[in-house]
């Protein structure tokens, strides 16, 4: 499922891949990079054709819940 989280005001989207990965992805902000990338290295890779973060499958929930844990979910889609 698509999700919005809302850190210091900045959205920081995540979508699921067909893979079962997860792709993470957000506005230029250098704050909420610092925030991100932490959060995600370790558990996937940039993919820098897109500026995004491909989370691994079994990082999906880890990711998603630390990045709950930094703001608000804000929007939660269905598939």
């Amino acid at each position: 499922m698509h999700q919005v989280y809302l850190i210091h005001g900045v959205p920081v989207y995540t979508r699921p891949l067909p893979s079962g990965d997860m792709a993470v992805w957000h506005p230029y902000n250098e704050g909420i990079r610092e925030i991100v990338e932490p959060i995600c290295r370790g558990c996937g890779y940039w993919q820098a054709e897109f500026k995004n973060w491909v989370i691994k499958q079994p990082n999906v929930v880890r990711v998603r819940s630390e990045l709950a844990a930094c703001g608000l979910l804000v929007r939660m889609d269905l598939p």
